[in-house]
Parts: C-alpha cells; sequence; structure tokens
C-alpha cells in the first residue's frame, strides 16, 4: 500500500484509511474524480492485486519504479500531504519496530487504523490491560521528523506507559491519550 500511495500521491490517491482488526484489512481509498472506495483485502495482497482492484473500481494506480524501494526520498513539508501520508505508512510498515525493538517494552499492543487527515496521519493503537487506546497525531506539515518514525511512536508510547503526564492521565479517564509531534530530539 504505501508504494502505491507513495507514487500515486500527485493524482490525489490516498488510502485515507486502514483498519487493521478482523481477518482482513479494510481500507477507505479517496480520489478527488471519485466517491470513497471501501474495500476489505486479505493482509498479504501483492500490490499488483491491489493496483488491479483499484483500476477495477475506476482508481487506475501507476506502478512503481523498479528501483523504489533502494531509491526513497524523504518528503519535504511543502510536498503534497498524500506524498508526506505515503512515506509515513513506508515508516510504519518497518516492521522490526513493532517486534524485536519493542521487546521487553512494559506494554503489548497493536496498531489498528491508519487515518489520514489533510495535515495528518493518526495512528489508533490499543494496549492490552488498559481500558483506553492512544491515538498518535504525527503531522504531515513540519519539517523532519519522519525517518524512523515507528521507533519513536513504540518509545514514545513506553513513556506514556511508565511515567504519564497529569494531562495523559486525565486523557486516560476519558478512553484516549492523544502523543502529539513534533518531538524534540
Amino acid at each position: 500500500m504505501q508504494a502505491i500511495q507513495r507514487f500515486n500521491a500527485e493524482t490525489g490517491l490516498c488510502f485515507a484509511r486502514i483498519g487493521l482488526t478482523g481477518e482482513r484489512a479494510s481500507l477507505t481509498v479517496r480520489h478527488p474524480d471519485h466517491l470513497p472506495l471501501h474495500l476489505d483485502v486479505d493482509y498479504g495482497i501483492s500490490r499488483q492485486a491491489l493496483r488491479a482492484l483499484l483500476a477495477m473500481h475506476g482508481l487506475p494506480a501507476h506502478p512503481e519504479p523498479t528501483d523504489y524501494d533502494s531509491n526513497i526520498r524523504t518528503p519535504r513539508p511543502q510536498d503534497p500531504g498524500e506524498l508526506r501520508h505515503g512515506y509515513v505508512l513506508y515508516e510504519i510498515c518497518d516492521t522490526s519496530a513493532w517486534s524485536s525493538y519493542h521487546e521487553g517494552r512494559s506494554w503489548q499492543g497493536e496498531l489498528t487504523d491508519i487515518i489520514y487527515e489533510p495535515t495528518s496521519t493518526n495512528l489508533l493503537v490499543c494496549l492490552d490491560v488498559v481500558p483506553w487506546q492512544v491515538k498518535v497525531k504525527l503531522p504531515l506539515r513540519e519539517p523532519g521528523g519522519l525517518i524512523g518514525i515507528a521507533y519513536s511512536v513504540v518509545d514514545r508510547i513506553s513513556t506514556l506507559m511508565e511515567d504519564p503526564s497529569p494531562e495523559q492521565r486525565e486523557q486516560m479517564r476519558h478512553g484516549e491519550v492523544l502523543i502529539t509531534y513534533p518531538y524534540e530530539a
């Protein structure tokens, strides 16, 4: 998905919501010339199959260049939000952040939703053994801050679990804790 998003952002194609609960991923795909498209797809769907499915619904998606995975350009703040969203998807897909880097942390949980807004990509994370969820808001117009963002999200949730601020404690009582960026390096 991230490659399709990155290489079709200029056309306005956007994976506006990616739901990661259930047996299949649920997608909401937006394009300025079409009504929102809702799809349920297998988690292991290939880029080619997803492109074909989009085309079948009237949303043709350009294929990515052959060197797309080795030729990554970090987007600039003035780039379209959809392009920066694609880069966030690329970074969030770094499975080592959610597996080996996450091992031994004080919390367990799962990323349940990725939601695009014109100014941010939001991640919803449900944590085990707590009755509240975490919403991570990644601004798309800020300079920098996206490289390695998955690791930063794991660190920020760990800090939240170990030493929440008074404001975060209050948010916990209401069911959702908001973690915002940019962060001080």
